[in-house]
């Protein structure tokens, strides 16, 4: 495994253990060996902080106010008032490739990002896209994420000459590495960079960085405006999973800044 590699890994592996899920566990563990030792007030200190801390992080309201602070910073744009530009760029993580017992291409919520891509290009919006993605090391398929959305682009509309793809990349740091690799190449002078709203600050960060041009074009927003109720309060799944994806961002939002990508 070289360098790069187990940083992908470590990048992967190690904020699970801060996530709501991973954290409580380990909490509970700490607790564990703590009760074992006779630390009891200890212990029990550290279960209760375990289950509130899982009760917060599943509700509704922590969860929006966690991720809505995330998405409003890059809203999405009609189409009719989205600019003009040269390319659409695309990045992965946006399907569900075919692995068994899939026998196809499956959508995901992140797909909204490769329609927006068509209905870009449909519109007029932009003159080619640029899909960026491949696969991270531990996933099976031999064929890169791109190339599956490719797939779904064609079959959504956009010719396949118009499609550029790259698919090395591995996460959002090398998404804008390759594609300013690309633009040696296809000489594009502007971009409207695709991706969900919770992840735009850091993509857009991290390509304007590199130098590339690029114009939000938000898609898969998941804080919509509704008058707050009980229910807000209530733990669910559906609140822990969008709580997780918004430390997930911005855990990766100050470790690129620590490593100078932003």
């Amino acid at each position: 495994m070289n360098e790069s590699t187990a940083l992908i890994f470590l990048s992967n592996l190690l904020p699970a253990f801060v996530y709501p899920v991973g954290s409580t566990i380990l909490m509970l563990v700490v607790g564990g060996l703590l009760l074992a030792r006779q630390y009891r007030r200890c212990a029990l200190a550290l279960a209760l902080l375990a289950l509130s801390w899982l009760w917060f992080s599943s509700t509704p309201f922590v969860a929006d106010w966690l991720i809505g602070g995330l998405e409003r910073r890059f809203p999405p744009v009609d189409l009719s008032s989205t600019p003009t530009a040269d390319v659409a760029i695309v990045l992965g993580g946006a399907l569900a490739e075919p692995t068994p017992p899939r026998i196809e291409i499956e959508l995901t919520n992140e797909s909204s990002r490769i329609l927006q891509a068509a209905r870009l290009y449909r519109a007029g919006k932009v003159k080619s896209v640029l899909v960026v993605g491949g696969n991270l090391p531990w996933e099976p398929n031999a064929d890169p994420e791109a190339e599956f959305m490719r797939q779904l682009l064609v079959e959504w509309g956009v010719p396949n000459q118009a499609i550029e793809l790259g698919g090395r990349s591995r996460n959002t740091y090398e998404n804008a590495l390759e594609a300013r690799k690309l633009r040696e190449t296809t000489r594009f002078s502007s971009a409207l960079l695709v991706t969900s709203a919770t992840h735009m600050p850091r993509a857009m960060a991290v390509f304007r960085h590199a130098g590339i041009p690029v114009t939000a074009s938000s898609v898969h927003v998941t804080v919509v405006d509704h008058p707050t109720t009980i229910f807000d309060f209530v733990p669910n799944v559906a609140a822990l999973s969008k709580a997780t994806t918004a430390l997930k961002e911005r855990i990766g939002i100050l470790i690129y800044r620590c490593r100078g990508y932003l």
